[in-house]
């Protein structure tokens, strides 16, 4: 497979779609519809990019048009595209010959320039564009302010400029940019649950380029390995036995933030002595129980009353637990029978509606319980929390 080219100017788009920003969406489409052993990228040739195994690459511009025409004939979106494509090619920071350039627009829109340039196949067409910018522009009173973009256009190199236009093609039909990941979706998943799975792997997407700038290395995703996955989870999802997760793993700084914060469980957790990194994965796996609680309720796969109902088992759970520890390690350290008894608890799995759950989701359901002090850790657990208050 060929090496990725090296280039990483970004250009954002505004606009929320179940949550997410327009690129995740795009990164999510291209990964589930490119071809197989191909890879896509985000944020690093452009907002979002597909590399071919041959070595060709599809460079993609995303734009959120909700309150501007991104497609007008001075519109700056548009401009600074061309001018961004053109700049990429002249440095030589890609291969413009292996290139093609997409600019994606939604909802629709349309411009005559723009138009132009996406029917231009020849270098005739290009200098008619030509012809037509610069009529455009003798009948203004003064320059557009997308005028050094046009600048750019007009006073590049003739091969250049022919390369990127020619090879430039623009799509905006979608109203909704779900549209087309729904229509993948389709075929194998429920219309009750499209929604809902498109949010997953879009949010799966998002999470396996968000891992790779954690680790500063390219958010470069291959095709393969991620519809592999991907198959898994929605194969799981349609399983009657068992709930699905929706959520995934907060990032670092907001686990952080929690734990500054040291609600009572995180505290509860402290007076144990646990673990920094008992404590990080306790208020992850809080915060992921808690949002598929929602998720499941909204989606109907879930009654309210069920979350009772499974709460009062993992109460019976800690209760019969903690009678037992008391008994057998009366001899240790209040401290130590908290922490054998969290530890015990933490790695039980306890089904709801006699569904099986994801690892994560009974550890948060006794962190909750434990926040709301229902539950305890440490034998004295009221007693020190009431002085903690008083202090």
């Amino acid at each position: 497979m060929s090496e990725p080219q090296t280039l990483s100017p970004k250009h954002s788009a505004p606009g929320p779609y179940l949550g997410f920003s327009l690129q995740p969406v795009r990164l999510c489409y291209y990964l589930l519809c490119s071809p197989a052993h191909s890879r896509v990228s985000l944020e690093y040739l452009d907002d979002v990019a597909v590399h071919h195994s041959d070595g060709t690459v599809l460079l993609e511009q995303c734009k959120s048009a909700l309150s501007h025409n991104a497609l007008s004939d001075w519109s700056e979106d548009f401009w600074k595209s061309i001018a961004n494509w053109l700049e990429a090619v002249q440095s030589k920071k890609i291969d413009g010959a292996n290139s093609s350039f997409q600019l994606y627009v939604t909802p629709p829109k349309a411009g005559k320039i723009s138009a132009a340039m996406h029917s231009a196949l020849t270098p005739e067409d290009v200098q008619k564009i030509i012809s037509l910018v610069k009529g455009k522009l003798s009948k203004k009173t003064r320059p557009p302010k997308c005028m050094p973009h046009v600048q750019r256009f007009l006073d590049a190199d003739e091969d250049i400029r022919c390369l990127v236009v020619q090879r430039m093609s623009l799509a905006s039909e979608d109203t909704d940019p779900l549209e087309p990941l729904r229509a993948l979706l389709a075929p194998t998943v429920p219309d009750a649950s499209i929604d809902t799975i498109c949010e997953a792997a879009i949010g799966m997407a998002k999470e396996w380029a968000d891992k790779c700038i954690r680790r500063k290395s390219l958010a470069l995703i291959d095709t393969s390995d991620f519809r592999k996955n991907f198959h898994a989870f929605v194969q799981r999802n349609n399983l009657a036995g068992y709930l699905p997760t929706f959520s995934t793993a907060p990032p670092a700084e907001t686990t952080q933030s929690m734990l500054m914060d040291c609600p009572i469980f995180v505290r509860q957790l402290q007076l144990i002595e646990a673990s920094k990194e008992q404590q990080v994965r306790a208020v992850s796996d809080f915060m992921r129980t808690s949002a598929d609680k929602v998720k499941w309720a909204n989606q109907g796969l879930v009654f309210e009353g069920s979350f009772s109902d499974w709460e009062n088992s993992l109460l019976r759970r800690h209760a019969a637990m903690q009678g037992e520890i008391h008994d057998l390690h009366a001899d240790r350290t209040e401290i130590i029978q908290g922490r054998t008894l969290y530890n015990r608890c933490s790695t039980l799995e306890i089904p709801l509606d006699s569904r099986t759950v994801p690892g994560h989701f009974t550890h948060g359901g006794f962190n909750e319980l434990a926040d709301r002090q229902q539950i305890g850790w440490h034998p004295q657990y009221r007693k020190f929390l009431a002085n903690e208050e008083d202090e």
